[in-house]
């Protein structure tokens, strides 16, 4: 190799504007929030509240509906049955 000249390996690539790295990350990073990102945090807000039927009302009861849902024995039936089933095909498969 050339005295003046680096191997590909071991430069670092140079863009002519140090905006376009963050430019072309993101349209993947709105598509990340909007489709994943938001939908999660949505289905986190509506965990804590308790809301009517028809989603007219909502009120905040925080951790309630958890507590209510890990006393369901009908809840804890499927759960451990669903624990079962996963454990049998990771292990046989």
């Amino acid at each position: 190799m050339f005295r003046n000249q680096t191997s590909m390996s071991s430069s670092r690539p140079v863009f002519r504007s140090r905006w376009l790295p963050y430019l072309l990350v993101a349209p993947q990073l709105v598509i990340t929030v909007i489709f994943f990102i938001w939908p999660a945090g949505e289905a986190l807000w509506y965990s804590l509240q308790s809301v009517d039927p028809f989603g007219l009302s909502s009120q905040f009861v925080g951790l309630e509906n958890f507590v209510a849902l890990f006393h369901d024995p009908y809840y804890l039936d499927s759960f451990w049955t669903t624990i079962k089933f996963s454990t049998l095909v990771t292990l046989s498969g």
